[in-house]
């Protein structure tokens, strides 16, 4: 075989010796020899997918549900950008993400050449790094390429993880090979190593740390993994310190006030100020709830601690946080037997304020049809052990109040890096791919229209469902004070539209169930469920009373 092409399989080699197991591909020409050094290796998975953007966030849902790299190969010019919407989301989720992209030779560039762009370092400064090939591929280079493709896997996953860019400048001939028996090299990967730190004990007088810190709250941000330790359930169980998750922190189980997202948006601002710590404990990245972000950002607590085990923090509330480079688990195996036993007046306090709200917001989600209601009888009746993907806008709000719906088994994510609305749906697929869980999808229709691409695909997975909350035109921004105050708010802030998703069901071969009622919804939530093959639940709905049933709930002061 040519080395031309023994170097481009050096490339697949080494990252499967690191690693790598699944890769996206998406059809092209220029990335011809990646594309067969990858499927010919015969070691992994490959999925043909088309559109690049949907590629980009059908391999970032992959690698959020397996915690571990997968790839996406495409091809050179303006296919390279359509990976960026996802690699931004992956870096600010850190998630680990691998960019392969073929490139026109460099001295092609700004020559009014096809498919030629400016392609190297092309995604900084949103990719924990960035490499390139050589240019010449002519003659044997398996150490050199070895050594890139190791350093490019590693990157992804070592401190914090993230996307990171591999461009491999191609010269032609791109399909000498396609007729040869391809041949790999052996490579051995090395091992990598744990940033956490063996020797750290916590330090705390006992006599005088809890009476200067009389006020405790655990916060839980994002994070993907949920495992299940009996140091986060005994945190939760001791009544000194307040426990919270946020929505997609994976911890709901381990809180001991569920319902407090609406405690903090209906409490008067006399109390809210009250509920704020004197400690703050933080684990995982970022938090969705607005207001308990702006409270702690004006009224900072006296100390705040944040655990990661990378050592990182992106400081959300400007207190300049002690940071310690331990497992949460670690930290609060040692932090549980410092905590006082007894319950405190600031836990009692707060789960007075969590009844009263939980009574109220009973009385005011059902009071007409919409889409609040609808969200909390499709929780309620969704079984265990599934995964719950939440897209943006207003379907990841109305879930976060309901937050005392959730099971414990299950597992929630939403694209909250950048928030954007591109890329949920392909998101939640790419993670049903990899998974043999009942995976759901809570959307908007904006993000769900936005997104359509990812519907083609050949193999849609059949443990996938989709919700769809269609208001017929982004609902949310007549539920924030600005913009449903503007005269420009339709058709320039919302998108008002009349389309629905039933011959877009038909079109992708999914079972479609359509609802306009709550007496429907009880009747076709057990086929939608039960389905046996992917399938759309269609909620319609008057976005005028959406909004005036969600005025109603975050108005209720307790």
């Amino acid at each position: 075989m040519n080395l031309f092409q023994t170097n481009i399989n050096t490339i697949i080699a080494a990252l499967y010796a690191k690693g790598l197991r699944q890769v996206v591909i998406c059809p092209g020409s220029r990335n011809a020899p990646l594309v067969m050094a990858a499927v010919r290796f015969g070691k992994l998975k490959c999925i043909s997918v088309a559109d690049e953007r949907t590629a980009g966030f059908i391999a970032m849902g992959m690698a959020k549900q397996l915690n571990a790299p997968v790839a996406v190969i495409c091809t050179s010019g303006t296919a390279v950008l359509n990976l960026y919407p996802a690699i931004a989301e992956a870096f600010y989720m850190q998630i680990p993400f691998l960019a392969i992209t073929a490139d026109r030779p460099k001295e092609m560039l700004d020559r009014w050449d096809g498919q030629t762009i400016h392609q190297e370092a092309v995604f900084e400064p949103h990719v924990i790094a960035s490499y390139s090939t050589p240019e010449d591929l002519d003659f044997n280079q398996t150490k050199t390429i070895s050594q890139i493709a190791s350093d490019f896997y590693s990157a992804s996953m070592n401190g914090v993880k993230g996307p990171v860019h591999l461009n491999v400048p191609l010269k032609e001939p791109l399909y000498a090979a396609a007729k040869d028996v391809f041949v790999y090299p052996e490579i051995t990967a090395d091992e990598n190593l744990s940033n956490e730190s063996d020797d750290w004990e916590i330090a705390i007088d006992k006599s005088h740390f809890f009476v200067d810190y009389p006020k405790v709250m655990v916060l839980h941000g994002a994070d993907s993994s949920n495992a299940n330790t009996d140091e986060l359930k005994a945190l939760s169980n001791n009544h000194f310190a307040i426990v919270i998750s946020d929505i997609i922190s994976n911890k709901h189980a381990f809180q001991n006030i569920q319902n407090w997202e609406g405690v903090f948006l209906n409490a008067s601002e006399e109390v809210q100020k009250q509920l704020l710590p004197d400690l703050l404990i933080t684990t995982g990245k970022m938090v969705l709830n607005k207001t308990l972000k702006n409270l702690l950002r004006n009224y900072a607590p006296k100390r705040h601690w944040h655990i990661a085990e990378n050592g990182y923090c992106a400081d959300t509330f400007f207190t300049e946080p002690e940071i310690l480079s331990l497992a949460p688990a670690t930290f609060f195996q040692q932090f549980n037997q410092f905590l006082p036993k007894e319950t405190s007046s600031y836990y009692n306090q707060f789960k007075l304020l969590a009844h009263k709200q939980k009574a109220l917001s009973e009385r005011t989600i059902y009071n007409n049809y919409n889409e609040f209601g609808v969200v909390k009888k499709i929780l309620n009746i969704l079984p265990e052990n599934i995964v719950l993907h939440l897209a943006n806008s207003m379907s990841i709000r109305y879930v976060a109040y309901l937050n005392e719906s959730l099971k414990d088994s299950w597992e929630v994510y939403s694209n909250r890096g950048a928030s954007g609305i591109d890329g949920c749906t392909s998101t939640a697929i790419g993670a049903a791919m990899v998974s043999y869980k009942l995976h759901a999808l809570v959307t908007g229709d904006i993000a769900f229209f936005y997104d359509i691409n990812a519907l083609w695909q050949e193999h849609m997975p059949t443990n996938f469902k989709i919700v769809i909350l269609n208001n017929f035109g982004g609902g949310i921004f007549q539920n924030i004070d600005g913009p449903a105050q503007l005269p420009e708010l339709n058709p320039f802030i919302g998108t008002p539209h009349s389309m629905d998703a039933s011959l877009m069901a038909q079109h992708f071969k999914l079972n479609y169930f359509s609802v306009n009622s709550f007496e429907e919804l009880n009747q076709q939530l057990p086929g939608w469920l039960l389905s046996e093959t992917a399938a759309i639940l269609e909620i319609k709905t008057d976005a005028n009373i959406n909004s005036t049933i969600f005025n109603q709930y975050k108005h209720q002061i307790i």
